[in-house]
């Protein structure tokens, strides 16, 4: 995968910092019966350990369209990704 860059048009900035997304994984207490919804999953950093805890099903909203690639290629089937900005995204189409 190419290297990414934060696109400052879209306020990114990328969670990195294993010590920081352990706190929040584990905090989340996530479980097999959980669902998840992660907004603005970026580069996939915390996805990756979200997935190590199984849950039941997880989706992922990313605003910039080449994240969505990548982040498609990077997981697979592992997880639903949406392309859509999350403002004007109605999360009850998920149910």
């Amino acid at each position: 995968m190419k290297s990414i860059n934060p696109k400052k048009s879209l306020g990114q900035n990328f969670l990195t910092d294993k010590n920081i997304i352990n706190i929040i994984v584990d905090r989340a207490n996530i479980t097999k019966k959980d669902i998840v919804l992660e907004v603005g999953p970026g580069t996939g950093s915390l996805t990756e350990s979200i997935l190590l805890k199984n849950p039941k099903k997880i989706f992922a909203i990313e605003k910039d369209k080449d994240l969505s690639k990548n982040l498609s290629k990077k997981f697979k089937e592992k997880l639903t990704i949406i392309n859509n900005d999350i403002l004007k995204f109605d999360e009850k189409k998920l149910a």
